[in-house]
């Protein structure tokens, strides 16, 4: 069965339980890009879910930071890492949070855990693309890290709230050899975007942050931070190439020549960052472990 978009909005509003950001996280969005706020409100915000701060700092002490001394209040994270930090680790640890693993899941048609390991493997190499991006103005790698883990979290919302749905789509991929977009599209009328989309809408995540949600299958859709969604959608396309696959590898970064070249990036640039996913996944897998 397919829906109209209208049909679709109207069943999404009727699902009272659709997760909304919890306080926390959703007052760091509206506060961390304030001139006005400090280190000492981040931290005392953060503070308020003992759970959240021991992740926070178990985090901020992990090897994909590398900082070289350690980190042991809040406030001295904040200060160390920054906003930009802070709010990615807040932001990405409340979604997983949100969307724990059903220990049922076993036998479901749908891995979670495989669903969050591409998830960071994406915000890996968004991070890398956007650290050797090439432009007179930056592109926030922690940002392109935040965007890219949870580029596809409207996958896991249909799981757990359209999981007939979804199941349906996910079958039509697999009998048709299709990727999981077109299969939605085709089969159900709507998309994991589309959800992300409206799921989103009340969360006032960053445009760098949700944008890419929205439009990393369809880049020249996207008519606001541009450069953030081209990053995204190209790294969700390599993270699905194995590194050691040389070939594979040249032949996915000459598909996406001119795609780089919008964001002042080479073939050379994402043959390197593809070189360098396992290290930095080993350093980052703390992100994903609970």
């Amino acid at each position: 069965m397919t829906y109209n978009l209208e049909e679709l909005q109207d069943r999404i509003k009727t699902i009272a339980n659709l997760p909304t950001l919890p306080h926390i996280a959703s007052r760091l969005m509206q506060i961390v890009n304030s001139p006005h706020t400090s280190a000492d409100t981040v931290a005392s915000l953060v503070a308020q879910d003992i759970s959240l701060s021991a992740k926070v700092l178990r985090l901020a002490n992990s090897a994909f930071y590398g900082i070289p001394k350690s980190i042991n209040t809040l406030n001295n994270a904040v200060v160390i890492l920054g906003f930009k930090i802070i709010q990615t680790m807040v932001l990405s640890l409340t979604v997983f949070d949100m969307f724990t693993r059903d220990d049922t899941e076993d036998a479901q048609p749908f891995d979670r855990d495989a669903f969050w390991r591409h998830s960071l493997r994406c915000a890996v190499i968004g991070r890398l693309l956007a650290h050797r991006r090439r432009r007179s103005f930056a592109l926030d790698p922690e940002e392109a890290f935040c965007a890219g883990l949870l580029h596809d979290v409207g996958k896991v919302v249909m799981e757990q709230y359209l999981n007939q749905d979804f199941h349906k789509a996910l079958n039509h991929a697999r009998v048709n050899g299709l990727p999981s977009f077109e299969a939605e599209r085709e089969i159900l009328g709507y998309t994991h975007c589309d959800v992300a989309s409206w799921l989103t809408g009340t969360w006032s995540l960053p445009d760098e942050i949700d944008q890419p949600m929205v439009c990393h299958h369809e880049p020249e859709e996207a008519t606001i931070c541009v450069d953030s969604v081209m990053i995204c959608h190209i790294a969700d396309i390599l993270s699905k190439v194995n590194e050691a696959d040389e070939a594979a590898v040249r032949e996915a970064a000459a598909s996406l020549e001119q795609k780089a070249r919008t964001l002042g990036l080479s073939v050379r640039d994402l043959t390197d960052t593809v070189a360098d996913i396992p290290a930095e996944m080993e350093r980052a897998s703390m992100f994903i472990g609970r």
